[in-house]
């Protein structure tokens, strides 16, 4: 039975009780899609929108104040400004599997880029002046990365942003062109998951 002939057809029913149903069933026509659309977009998400990594929101400006290995000093604020950057905090004194692992997996993550390739830059923070086989080490296997020496202070600018502070190694860092600390990455991430989230980034970027 429709709701017209339910409406009218009800001697029990006055014209005026009819046409204020009436009027509330035409309003719920409407307002039942919009409600359900709200409920949508405020609790689900589709998978390919989730970030792999820990968003930091809001996004910090950090300007790390660096000395380069060949004794000059530089900050990260004029040298990679314009670029996206995925930097790694390390040890002068020893590059274990760990953090030769997490280099090389932001190194390919770059080179997979491909065309973007040189939209991202990498880059190494140190806590002192490496040893020359290690300095040997990285020219020969991360010439493109930019490798700065830093102290507590500048560090803690990338390992205390977030709610929960990593120790230093533990953790990717990612720095939009402006200079903005914007996310980390387990340094044990699976690379795929970094090289998706850079990718969506790129593509609707306008900076950088």
């Amino acid at each position: 039975m429709s709701l017209h002939s339910i409406l009218f057809s009800a001697p029990s029913i006055s014209p005026l009780l009819r046409q204020r149903v009436a009027l509330l069933a035409i309003i719920a026509c409407f307002l039942l899609p919009l409600a359900a659309a709200w409920l949508l977009i405020g609790h689900w998400r589709p998978d390919g929108s989730v970030q792999h990594g820990e968003l930091l929101n809001p996004a910090r400006p950090v300007d790390l104040q660096l000395a380069g290995m060949d004794g000059g000093h530089f900050n990260t604020a004029t040298k990679l400004r314009g670029q996206w950057v995925l930097a790694y905090i390390g040890s002068a004194t020893v590059c274990e599997a760990r953090c030769r692992a997490g280099l090389y997996d932001i190194r390919q993550v770059r080179l997979a880029l491909g065309k973007d390739m040189d939209r991202v830059k990498t880059l190494l923070v140190l806590d002192g002046m490496p040893a020359s086989t290690f300095r040997q080490w990285l020219a020969t296997e991360h010439p493109a990365m930019t490798v700065g020496i830093a102290d507590a202070v500048n560090r803690n600018n990338l390992t205390a942003a977030f709610a929960q502070p990593g120790p230093e190694g533990e953790w990717l860092y990612l720095l939009d062109p402006l200079g903005n600390l914007l996310m980390r990455y387990p340094v044990d991430i699976e690379p795929r998951g970094l090289l998706k989230d850079l990718q969506r980034l790129l593509k609707w970027s306008k900076i950088g």
